[in-house]
């Protein structure tokens, strides 16, 4: 006779409670986060990203240990993307490098922002810049994947089990935003940038739009036109204020444009969503 082994009671309160499992997932992402945070950095090094790079193993780790639980998890962890999930990829890429863009050319049609050159017009080699170009698209890559994961991912879904999509959508939404810092702005700006990402995520029932639109939007303030005091873009972006308006473009510190125009957009996606699906009911 086979004798059937049972699995440990914490794999199965798990497996059977997705307020549980929602709750061990999120501290196990706070601890790799703030492990990672707290790791050496060096601060006259541009090109040095001391979180995502490292944290990414953690994240892809814990996460397909979590989607074991159970079958409808791993399912969805291991799919392969189709070509609609591809060009969802590439056109929320263009849409969010775009509404980056457009949000920076405000500030430079103010003369609250100048890209007056290139990156190789500072005396440094077009090698130079493409080669830091590249670094900082790769560990944006890494970061969006990071991010989307924990909190429009599987850390999403989770919760939404364990406490209804209303507050789910409310509690990740908060969680993205204080993750990046403390501030009022910051905490306004960033709840705005999580709720346009999350109706993006519900309006396509998968992530791959809202990643896109993430990482366009990143690439275009720190690979196109990052900062000119960090690695070098390929159009240096200078700020001459107001502070208030401006914030730091790159950083997660947004200015009251940042903010307007991200709220904006969080509207007009809360528009797009609940237009998908009356058309899904119709």
């Amino acid at each position: 006779m086979t004798k059937t082994v049972m699995p440990p009671a914490v794999i199965r309160l798990l497996r059977d409670s997705a307020g549980a499992r929602s709750a061990a997932y999120f501290t196990s992402m706070v601890g790799v986060l703030l492990a990672c945070f707290r790791l050496p950095r060096d601060p006259d090094n541009p090109f040095e990203e001391h979180v995502h790079p490292q944290a990414f193993p953690g994240v892809v780790a814990i996460t397909d240990l979590f989607t074991r639980l159970r079958p409808e998890d791993r399912a969805a962890w291991i799919r392969q993307p189709t070509r609609a999930d591809l060009a969802d990829l590439a056109r929320g890429t263009v849409l969010g490098a775009g509404a980056s863009a457009a949000v920076l050319g405000v500030g430079i049609a103010k003369g609250w922002m100048s890209a007056p050159a290139w990156g190789w017009e500072r005396g440094l080699s077009p090698e130079l810049v493409l080669a830091s170009t590249g670094l900082t698209a790769a560990q944006t890559a890494v970061l969006v994947f990071n991010e989307e994961m924990i909190f429009r991912g599987y850390g999403f879904d989770t919760l939404r089990e364990a406490v209804g999509l209303p507050v789910a959508v409310a509690i990740s939404t908060a969680l993205f935003a204080r993750y990046h810092g403390p501030g009022s702005r910051r905490f306004l700006g960033l709840s705005a940038a999580g709720l346009l990402l999350t109706f993006l995520r519900l309006g396509t029932g998968n992530l791959w739009l809202a990643a896109g639109f993430h990482y366009g939007w990143n690439i275009a303030q720190v690979s196109l036109f990052g900062p000119a005091d960090r690695a070098p873009s390929l159009r240096p972006l200078h700020l001459h204020g107001p502070e208030a308006w401006v914030g730091r473009p790159g950083e997660p510190d947004p200015g009251l444009l940042q903010i307007i125009a991200t709220v904006l957009m969080a509207a007009a996606g809360g528009l797009w969503l609940r237009s998908r699906r009356r058309w899904d009911r119709g």
